[in-house]
């Protein structure tokens, strides 16, 4: 792999907050989830959450112009995409920073960068998740039905988590943020929701900060070398934790929870998540050891060319 110093790091991390910015205005859920998420990471010394956020910005072109590594080039490409397309409204402005990115690392080796992309974007099979639960109109049911639904999610997600690929890890990152969709609107039709309501969740995971930019922060990080395998997990395995636990307390409510309490009890959650992932870290950590050599077996030949990225996934879901 490439050296990946500290200023391409930073300047990575700058352009995502550059993406957030695109279309003339940081939102606060936008600024909230980049805050949340830069703070669940080691920053390169000497880097703030408020000066990546609140300093005046540089010239994109000049960001890019400290990117020289392939492998930064590739991941913040992968980044700035995951961020512009995972809630399927990139926007013009979006996009136009997207292809200006894009086609100044051309000259880098990014892999099948579109293709890839676009496949892992389209989520080429459905979670198992949803087939666990329905509606169910007893209460204690239900309750045990959403704790296995979420215990399931946990493990499943941490050790996706586990693997901080430089390169591949995208695929792993947007995998966890599918099966945390799936698990929250698997939750709502619990209570008698339909699952494609897509203001509900959109209000959920927008509120929570679950969005491409959680993503798109995530895969980066995988350039600073303290963001390793434990990092990963624990984030994963708590956060959806936080997420099965917060989304049955939003649908129990009929919907009303507001943003500021979803916020505050997300916290406390990941905070239980994270406790709770310190019970299972052993048993996850050997799940992800018996199937690294099948990993690195599918990530070889995806770079080969001898499955296709669809293939790929539904391997790897099979692996997990």
């Amino acid at each position: 792999m490439s050296v990946v110093n500290q200023q391409e790091v930073l300047a990575s991390f700058k352009v995502l907050v550059s993406m957030a910015k695109a279309d003339g205005k940081l939102l606060e859920e936008e600024f909230a989830s980049l805050a949340d998420t830069f703070e669940e990471i080691h920053l390169p010394e000497g880097v703030t959450v408020d000066r990546l956020l609140n300093e005046e910005d540089e010239p994109i072109d000049t960001l890019l112009t400290q990117i020289t590594s392939e492998i930064a080039q590739e991941m913040v490409y992968q980044s700035a995409y995951a961020m512009a397309n995972i809630d399927g409204e990139c926007s013009s402005e979006e996009k136009e920073l997207l292809d200006k990115i894009g086609a100044t690392f051309t000259s880098s080796k990014l892999w099948g960068k579109q293709e890839w992309l676009e496949t892992l974007e389209r989520r080429s099979t459905k979670s198992s998740i949803s087939e666990q639960v329905r509606q169910i109109d007893d209460p204690d049911k239900r309750a045990a039905e959403v704790e296995s639904a979420t215990t399931d999610a946990c493990f499943l997600n941490a050790v996706l988590g586990a693997f901080p690929i430089p390169g591949i890890a995208i695929a792993f990152d947007m995998l966890i943020y599918w099966n945390q969709l799936d698990l929250a609107q698997a939750i709502g039709q619990s209570w008698g929701y339909d699952r494609a309501n897509e203001n509900l969740r959109k209000a959920l995971f927008g509120s929570l900060g679950i969005t491409g930019t959680r993503i798109a922060v995530s895969n980066l990080a995988k350039l600073v070398p303290v963001f390793g395998m434990v990092v990963g997990a624990t984030t994963a395995y708590a956060s959806t934790w936080a997420l099965g636990k917060v989304a049955n307390d939003y649908y129990a409510s009929g919907g009303e929870m507001d943003t500021f309490s979803l916020r505050q009890a997300f916290k406390q959650a990941k905070k239980e998540g994270e406790a709770v992932y310190k019970t299972k870290a052993d048993e996850i950590a050997a799940k992800k050891q018996a199937i690294e050599p099948q990993v690195q077996l599918l990530n070889e030949e995806l770079k080969a060319g001898s499955i296709t990225p669809e293939e790929y996934q539904v391997k790897l879901k099979e692996l997990l």
